[in-house]
């Protein structure tokens, strides 16, 4: 089972972002993101955890493993493309 941070960094890594146009979407520094990512900001506030998943394109709950949000923004998606097909094709 992943930690939150690992499930940061993998959605940071997915976005194929550059960590310097993540850190501009989110309004931190690039530094306070490297911190964050590496863990050496042991305890970053709940905002900036929030301001970097979005600035990603991930959900929040995803990325703290909320029980209510099981799957990942990607994951998401393909699921409303399969339930958009289904409904097409079986109206």
């Amino acid at each position: 089972m992943q930690n939150w941070r690992a499930r940061l960094r993998l959605a940071v890594e997915l976005s194929g972002k550059k960590h310097s146009a993540i850190a501009w979407e989110a309004g931190i520094r690039s530094a306070t993101l490297s911190r964050v990512l590496t863990g050496y900001h042991a305890h970053p506030g709940f905002d900036t955890v929030v301001k970097i998943a979005h600035a990603v394109g991930e959900n929040v709950g995803w990325i703290l493993h909320e029980s209510r949000a099981p799957l990942s923004a990607e994951e998401t998606e393909k699921m409303r493309e399969i339930a958009a097909f289904l409904v097409s094709r079986f109206p």
